[in-house]
């Protein structure tokens, strides 16, 4: 991570829940942040709450990369990659 930069803790898996040797204060650069996100707190409020903002202010919402099935180890590659960027969609 690098000065200006954002992380975003999801998604942890493997039943480990924490970061091992990890502290924030030394890791995280001077004007980073450090942010994560819980799918615990999503509800059908919030979800409308999102689709109206995005109605309101005529959001233009789409995937970054589309990949077919065939293709799915180039999309784990993008995803993993310094230029991966949002979302994909891998079709069967």
């Amino acid at each position: 991570m690098s000065d200006g930069g954002i992380l975003c803790s999801v998604g942890q898996l493997g039943n480990q829940w924490y970061l091992e040797n990890f502290d924030p204060i030394t890791d995280i650069p001077s004007g980073a942040y450090l942010s994560s996100f819980y799918s615990g707190n999503v509800n059908a409020g919030k979800i409308q709450e999102m689709f109206d903002y995005i109605k309101q202010y005529n959001i233009i919402i789409h995937p970054e990369r589309i990949f077919s099935l065939d293709d799915i180890q180039e999309a784990h590659s993008y995803l993993e990659s310094r230029t991966g960027f949002g979302k994909v969609v891998v079709i069967p």
